[in-house]
């Protein structure tokens, strides 16, 4: 699997341990030199290692996470943005299986579901909106089945947020929105 996977929360994690030697670390199946070479490089772009290799700060705060180095630097930058509520939702929604239920006897009616929670800036924002909607109509099961979105992906999903939403409170990470009505909403997410 590890020859298969994305190294960077590997080599994130090693360096959190504190090993420095990744190429000579005893893995029981060594990655191949270029995988290793371009998880370093994906770190340092995100800023997680300096040009040393070293753990940075921001490093440390993106090891804490059970996620992708991508999705941990989204998670801490999305403070800044005023929109880290969003994102943690986003980040959850995207950590859990599919919550669209596309039944072979009802697709039609599925996609005309879906199409209400449709963003026209992508996925993630359907995501989102998908899931606020859950949220405002009180997590029921009834209104997620006519609605055609699996009741059991958005539990996982709350559950997971609140798991990340751990992590953020612990490193001190606000937890911020911008109000719904503004016009930099969607723009901040």
């Amino acid at each position: 699997e590890i020859l298969r996977s994305n190294l960077g929360s590997v080599v994130l994690q090693l360096k959190k341990l504190g090993i420095e030697d990744l190429v000579h670390f005893d893995f029981m199946d060594p990655p191949a030199p270029e995988t290793m070479i371009r998880a370093l490089e994906l770190l340092n772009y995100l800023g997680a290692l300096d040009d040393e290799g070293n753990l940075t700060l921001l490093g440390e705060q993106m090891s804490e996470f059970p996620l992708d180095p991508q999705m941990s630097k989204m998670l801490i930058e999305s403070a800044k943005f005023n929109c880290s509520s969003e994102i943690l939702s986003i980040a959850a929604m995207l950590s859990v299986p599919n919550c669209f239920l596309r039944p072979n006897d009802s697709q039609r009616e599925a996609d005309q579901a879906k199409a209400e929670f449709t963003h026209s800036d992508g996925d993630h924002l359907t995501l989102l909106n998908a899931f606020h909607a859950w949220k405002h109509n009180y997590e029921d099961s009834k209104w997620a089945w006519d609605n055609f979105l699996n009741q059991r992906s958005l539990i996982q999903a709350r559950d997971v947020r609140k798991q990340l939403a751990n992590i953020m409170n612990r490193l001190h990470i606000p937890i911020n929105s911008t109000p719904f009505e503004s016009k930099e909403y969607y723009i901040n997410v």
